[in-house]
């Protein structure tokens, strides 16, 4: 009864705080920590997040129309404390300039992260949010509504099935380098014939940014029956990390990815659902997936016997979303990520030739989220870290101004420089095995890197031992075309290599 009671004073009090929220303006936010949630004090990222619809804790990931939140540091808050925060104290804020915020009705809810590897806020194990309330906002009100930070965001089950599996493995590599013990995920698709046979070619699939392992559920239904894919085991490793897309590349600032993949999964999974080795072994993928899939061809050569590449995140450097991160304008001065040479936004995305969203209006939501963005999931991965730990920022988050000379780390995961240098050692295990798919509009002006690849790889007589494109009219969307010759490529390889081909 005494819980009973309990329960119906709870929800009495927060309709009684409901009902306070919308019948006044607020301006101020009561975070309280529910003391049975935290039995330890808090360090970390609390933030409060607006929504016109559902949950505020899932709108504000939104790329393309995001919400309003904010963003604040806690210190040593013990269990049953409360912090008042108001958009002053806020420790970034999206929009940037919060007058533009519409005042009125508002769903708010509060987040406080404690997930050591997700990069979602308030979406990852661990995570702690609060209920949804309305409220009418102005930002100088003096109205306050408490949120109380009493639901823990739990570990969504993976669901099994006779196809697919779900391989789970704590990385040697990773947990050294993170101090704890770190569990790699992925999903497995296994042939409609498996068991037939003691072994079969492996496709590794890296999904793009914002893509994890569970993406296998959706191989299942685009594989033909008699496809070569449908002779294959299909893996998708997780590649989110904290920081956002580890692209599967040794990173001095989040960990030894590659070798954690190459060296220690691959050949644990590959032993446990009898993969058939290095001779029929291929890796693919779009977006960041498309990069990673370049990156563990060259950086691996020997390693995967051939890799579909489509739409990949920047492959050379001297192009980033139209942007050189290695030479400043031909003044001396710094290039800047949020404005151009005449002073013009830069954007970030378009659709029919219209400009969706500028480089600053997307890296300054995702530095309020912070840290597992787009932007910042590069600068995690290609920068070498700052004295706290943290990858070090090759351009201002408040100016946009570039530091030049930071960007000179990135230089050993320039794929394009890697290719054009190093082509007499890389010439015998890799020619014939890269295969790159650019769109000639790409979504997120990514195709000015695949460009210029294209004209320096002429110039040096590399280009006629791979396939790179640049398709006309595509946006950032994989290439079917470049999808089904990877099915051929397989087949032909298995007949080769013993075995009916399948069609």
């Amino acid at each position: 009864m005494k819980s009973l009671a309990r329960c119906i004073a709870s929800l009495l009090g927060l309709l009684l705080v409901a009902s306070l929220a919308a019948g006044q303006d607020t301006g101020c936010f009561r975070v309280r920590f529910d003391e049975a949630t935290f039995t330890s004090d808090f360090s970390g990222d609390v933030l409060v997040a607006f929504a016109h619809s559902g949950e505020p804790r899932e709108a504000m990931h939104a790329w393309f129309g995001a919400p309003p939140v904010m963003r604040f540091t806690a210190r040593d808050v013990a269990g049953g404390d409360a912090l008042e925060l108001t958009h002053a104290e806020a420790g970034a804020t999206y929009p940037f300039d919060w007058s533009t915020v519409e005042t009125g009705a508002w769903s708010v809810q509060a987040v406080a992260r404690l997930s050591r590897t997700g990069r979602r806020a308030g979406l990852d194990a661990g995570d702690v949010f609060s209920d949804v309330l309305s409220v009418d906002y102005a930002p100088g009100a003096d109205g306050v509504v408490e949120l109380v930070l009493n639901h823990v965001v739990k570990a969504a089950p993976f669901e099994e099935t006779d196809r697919v599996r779900l391989f789970e493995f704590v990385s040697p590599a990773l947990s050294e380098f993170h101090g704890f013990d770190y569990t790699m995920q992925a999903g497995v698709l296994l042939p409609r014939t498996y068991g037939d046979r003691e072994t079969y070619p492996v496709l590794y699939s890296v999904t793009g940014f914002g893509g994890t392992h569970e993406d296998i559920y959706g191989w299942q239904g685009r594989i033909p029956e008699g496809s070569a894919l449908d002779e294959c085991i299909i893996v998708i490793p997780d590649a989110t990390n904290r920081y956002g897309h580890s692209v599967f590349c040794d990173s001095a600032s989040i960990g030894p990815w590659g070798e954690a993949l190459v060296r220690e999964l691959i050949p644990a999974l590959e032993d446990e659902y009898g993969g058939v080795g290095a001779e029929q072994r291929y890796v693919t993928g779009v977006s960041s997936g498309g990069w990673s899939s370049l990156w563990l061809q060259v950086a691996y050569p020997n390693d995967f016997a051939g890799c579909w590449s489509h739409v990949p995140d920047p492959i050379d450097f001297h192009d980033v979303q139209q942007i050189n991160l290695y030479e400043p304008n031909a003044d001396g001065t710094p290039r800047n990520m949020y404005v151009d040479e005449n002073g013009e936004p830069r954007p970030v995305a378009r659709r029919n030739g219209e400009v969706l969203l500028t480089y600053e209006e997307f890296t300054r939501r995702e530095h309020v989220l912070n840290p597992g963005g787009q932007i910042r999931s590069f600068e995690a991965t290609f920068s070498p870290p700052n004295d706290d730990g943290t990858p070090r920022r090759v351009f201002d988050i408040e100016t946009g101004e570039i530091d030049h000379d930071a960007a000179q780390a990135w230089r050993k995961y320039d794929i394009s420089n890697l290719l054009l240098t190093r082509w007499d050692e890389l010439r015998e295990p890799l020619a014939g095995k890269v295969h790159v798919y650019a769109g000639e509009v790409d979504t997120f002006y990514l195709e000015g890197a695949v460009e210029r690849f294209i004209v320096k790889a002429r110039e040096t007589g590399i280009l006629d031992e791979m396939v790179v494109e640049v398709i006309p009219g595509m946006t950032h969307s994989l290439h079917q075309p470049g999808h089904e010759a990877m099915a051929r490529t397989i087949a032909e390889r298995q007949a080769q290599l013993g075995g009916d081909a399948p069609q």
